[in-house]
């Protein structure tokens, strides 16, 4: 995967895909990965341990996933965080905006869902969110985190 510190001097905002899919995971990789720092993780566990490295701009929530499910993740992961990403919660559920609004998120994504509709609310959700002070060592520029 092509990383802003390999050549690309631009500052990447960083994505980060909580889904047990991996193919998803991969495709949502292979789609933003030229404009965003993307890494992912399997369940919600996983990604407490992540967003401690990568400090995403935006997460892209799955709900339902072992070890951890996405209800569990949003409220440790508030809890902690000290300038919280955005949240997307992306889902098959009917009642998906509901779910999105009792659980806080900023925005839902109902799968099965169009690449160009990813695309919109991923760059609509980096522009709304606050500039973060020294937003400069959040963006990817020279992380040393792994991305997957």
């Amino acid at each position: 995967m092509r990383r802003s510190g390999d050549g690309d001097q631009a500052i990447r905002q960083r994505v980060m895909v909580i889904d047990d899919d991996e193919a998803l995971c991969a495709t949502i990789r292979d789609v933003l990965g030229d404009e965003y720092a993307v890494a992912s993780a399997r369940h919600g566990a996983a990604a407490l341990d992540l967003v401690k490295v990568h400090e995403p701009a935006l997460i892209l929530l799955d709900l339902r996933m072992p070890i951890m499910d996405g209800w569990s993740f949003v409220q440790q992961y508030r809890r902690g965080a000290t300038a919280p990403a955005r949240v997307v919660v992306m889902s098959g559920a009917a009642d998906l905006a509901t779910i999105a609004r009792q659980l806080g998120a900023d925005g839902h994504l109902k799968k099965p869902f169009d690449l160009e509709e990813l695309r919109a609310i991923v760059a609509t959700e980096i522009a709304r969110r606050p500039h973060v002070r020294n937003e400069s060592d959040r963006a990817d520029r020279s992380s040393s985190a792994p991305l997957t």
